[in-house]
């Protein structure tokens, strides 16, 4: 494959830590990984045997690692279309067990893998290498994610809700189905990873929720939940195990918050369950978008990191990117009415790169640019970034955290100018090399347009814009066995 040299970058942000912004210095790259850094001279006088197949010009350019989505559904970019019909998310919990999004009938194998190309190819356009994908259709969603080139960790969607019309309520199915993608396609050193996933802790029957645990720990995969993210959700969870001292309570004794959990949201969580999860070891997903246009609220996450929790940082949605969940953790805990406001510059950077790679176990292979770590490596050309002013190198000299403050507070919508996964360049001065962006992204609007269409037909002739899946329940006995079975 030959050396990538990525030369004379004007910044070099190397990792979270104001010491390893640089400037000048160039970055290697062999095969799959990161072979040098240092300055250009350097590198001819340690590997004078080694021919150079590629050189970028990164004088007036900013390179950094490439960003880790700790949490998004690819496919979700369709959903938001619900919102055209009455939708009360202060009862989320009653909605999600009795009824589905007709959204989700439209899911088919075809368009899900379409959509799910789309919000790939907008990842990586936008910084993002690695992604999390929670997905009701895991073998699609893999064939796109694989096709894409982006690094994933692959989350089949287990719940009692969110199922297709086809998908029975049957909890062993849904642990097969996941046991069966980590035997195909569990393989972090070729760019995919499976974790397992509950859709949300209150949403499971207790049998899903201890395969689940037992699986993950089976095959020593990351446990993943969306977890504390709704008021209603968590007052029904609550009600729920009210005999156990609460939902939390429950969780914690069943040992299903451990250091191999990965815990999306947060955001209800208050300051003795936070110190409580701080002990287990366990990582919590920041998605400051959706938790503040869905839900109206926001993770305590000055508090997390005050009693070190590692939190990384999500999208959330198909059509969002990392770099605008970085400027609005940035933005959003200043004006939270809380005790603990304060977050350092570089914190939403180190989320959305190591913390993040840090929660599925990834840190000693991503998330910074070190020699010996997978070259995944994303630059942004300055001379076509003016939003992104004023940055300059003079800054490093003074107050080089001061440099995370000003990407940050600019960067959202940034587009990269290349974009690498693995040590393969998948966009180079500004356009993809093998990925067909208009394509996709017309039949994903094609899609949305014929759902839309078809919904108001329904809405048109006094139909409900949800169907009803199954009965609603509260415990495991609730639910008769001639729906299990």
């Amino acid at each position: 494959m030959g050396v990538t040299l990525f030369k004379n970058c004007k910044f070099l942000f190397g990792g979270a830590d104001p010491d390893s912004v640089s400037t000048g210095l160039s970055v290697a790259v062999e095969d799959d990984r990161i072979l040098f850094l240092g300055t250009e001279k350097g590198y001819y006088e340690q590997h004078p045997e080694k021919s150079l197949s590629t050189v970028i010009d990164c004088t007036d350019k900013l390179v950094m690692p490439g960003l880790v989505d700790g949490h998004n559904h690819l496919c979700n970019t369709l959903m938001n279309i619900s919102r055209a019909f009455p939708f009360d998310y202060s009862h989320i919990s009653d909605h999600m067990l009795t009824t589905i999004h007709d959204p989700y009938g439209w899911l088919t194998p075809e368009s899900l893998y379409d959509i799910t190309m789309t919000s790939a190819i907008n990842a990586l356009k936008h910084g993002t290498t690695t992604v999390e994908n929670s997905t009701i259709l895991p073998d699609t969603a893999y064939e796109a994610m694989d096709t894409s080139g982006i690094r994933g960790i692959l989350a089949p969607q287990m719940a009692s809700s969110f199922r297709l019309d086809s998908d029975p309520l049957n909890w062993k199915q849904a642990l097969e189905k996941t046991k069966s993608c980590i035997e195909h396609y569990h393989n972090p050193k070729r760019r995919m990873s499976v974790a397992v996933h509950i859709h949300d802790l209150w949403d499971c029957m207790e049998k899903l929720m201890d395969g689940a645990l037992e699986l993950a720990e089976q095959y020593d995969t990351r446990f993943v939940t969306h977890f504390w993210e709704f008021q209603n959700a968590v007052e029904r969870a609550d009600e729920m195990w009210r005999d156990d001292g609460g939902a939390f309570s429950h969780y914690m004794k069943k040992g299903l918050i451990t250091s191999r959990s990965v815990l999306f949201h947060g955001s209800m969580l208050r300051e003795p369950e936070i110190e409580a999860i701080a002990g287990t070891g366990a990582s919590i997903i920041h998605n400051p978008d959706i938790n503040g246009t869905n839900c109206g609220n926001c993770a305590y996450v000055p508090y997390m990191l005050k009693n070190g929790i590692n939190v990384g940082l999500g999208s959330d949605y198909g059509s969002l990117d990392a770099m605008s969940a970085m400027k609005l953790m940035l933005i959003v805990h200043n004006i939270m009415p809380r005790a603990e406001r304060v977050l350092p510059y570089q914190a939403p950077f180190y989320a959305a790169t190591m913390g993040s790679a840090r929660a599925y176990g990834l840190d000693q292979e991503i998330g910074s640019i070190e020699p010996g770590k997978k070259a995944d490596i994303i630059t942004i050309d300055l001379k076509k970034a003016p939003h992104l002013l004023p940055l300059c190198t003079s800054l490093l000299e003074v107050s080089p955290e001061l440099l995370y403050f000003l990407f940050t507070r600019n960067c959202a919508g940034t587009t990269t100018s290349e974009t690498m996964v693995d040590g393969k360049l998948l966009r180079r001065d500004g356009e993809f090399l093998n990925l067909d962006e208009e394509k996709f992204v017309k039949k994903t609007f094609d899609w949305t347009e014929r759902c839309m269409t078809d919904l108001m037909e329904k809405h048109r002739f006094g139909e409900h814009y949800a169907r009803i899946i199954h009965p609603d329940f509260m415990k495991d006995g609730d639910i008769t066995w001639d729906v299990l079975n």
